[in-house]
């Protein structure tokens, strides 16, 4: 079990090639994981018209990647972006509470 204490937040995208416009995002490090959660994507951030992730009606998603620590800059060093586990939402507290039950779980699994 990796205590709360040393969960590291990072104050950006973890994932996704346009994570950059997605005005949500929550990456958290727990020992040999990493959870990203992003969402609300705005391709053309002038409109304000948010758009899906992947399909159906998802405008968040939480992805879990194996990470191998930290480079020297503090940033995680994502193994394989292959997908460990993950889940999409349509709304932002589900995703909110969704990243968090990620969270535990892959510090309890360790």
């Amino acid at each position: 079990m990796i205590p709360h204490s040393e969960w590291k937040w990072y104050g950006y995208a973890g994932h996704l090639c346009v994570g950059s416009r997605c005005a949500y995002h929550l990456s958290t490090r727990i020992g040999k994981y990493l959870v990203s959660t992003v969402g609300h994507y705005l391709p053309n951030p002038k409109t304000g018209v948010m758009e899906t992730i992947g399909s159906g009606e998802a405008y968040f998603e939480t992805q879990v990647f194996n990470c191998g620590g930290e480079e020297e800059t503090g940033d995680p060093i994502i193994l394989s972006y292959d997908t460990v586990d993950g889940k999409r939402y349509a709304k932002s507290i589900d995703a909110e509470r969704g990243h968090y039950e990620f969270c535990q779980k892959y510090a309890e699994a360790q």
